[in-house]
């Protein structure tokens, strides 16, 4: 495709017609050259949306959400008395610990949903691998965010942790991810020389 000065320079001819409006010059642009350079646009954003790949995607989310992950973390109290046990079944089920629930607090990847191209990230209580351990693990990160322990009337400091947690740094994720996208995106357009 031609240079746009040198549309300019050449009296502003459009498709070889020159076109003159009063006293400024009318800008053209040749059809064939334009749906040329469209079509090598096009084939060269394809390459590079086949080089991203969804775990350059997940790393950026990752990133983007340890504030998050900190903030639900700011959000725990921990117990004066440092640790309670749980009763199950007649029995001890499990000793929770002081700092357990902020300990268990990550980033987690969800499974890939039906139709969707790649599996999402959340921040919350981790409860697999090796925080299955009832004594490792936040399992128990729901019954105090919505304040169902005592029959239902729980009502002390950790109620609504996670909720408080997200409208601190729901906005600053969602920049941070644009951001850092944008970064990355740049980065392989210039490597493609697009």
């Amino acid at each position: 495709m031609g240079r746009l000065s040198d549309y300019v320079n050449s009296g502003g001819k459009i498709g070889g017609k020159s076109s003159s409006r009063g006293s400024g010059v009318f800008v053209g642009f040749d059809e064939k050259d334009v749906r040329r350079e469209f079509e090598r646009a096009f084939k060269e954003l394809e390459t590079l949306s086949e080089g991203v790949t969804t775990a350059q995607i997940r790393r950026i989310a990752r990133r983007s959400l340890k504030p998050m992950v900190e903030a639900y973390k700011n959000e725990i109290t921990d117990l004066e008395s440092g640790s309670f046990k749980v009763y199950r079944n007649g029995g001890i089920y499990a000793q929770i610990s002081k700092g357990q629930l902020a300990k268990s607090m990550g980033v987690i990847t969800t499974k890939i949903r039906k139709g969707a191209t790649f599996a999402s990230l959340s921040v919350g209580p981790r409860v697999k691998g090796s925080f299955s351990d009832p004594e490792k693990g936040g399992w128990f990160a729901h019954f105090l965010e919505y304040g169902y322990l005592n029959n239902g009337t729980y009502n002390g400091a950790n109620k609504g942790f996670a909720t408080r947690a997200r409208k601190k740094e729901m906005s600053g994720v969602g920049n941070t991810f644009k951001r850092l996208m944008r970064s990355f995106l740049n980065k392989q357009v210039k490597a493609a020389r697009i």
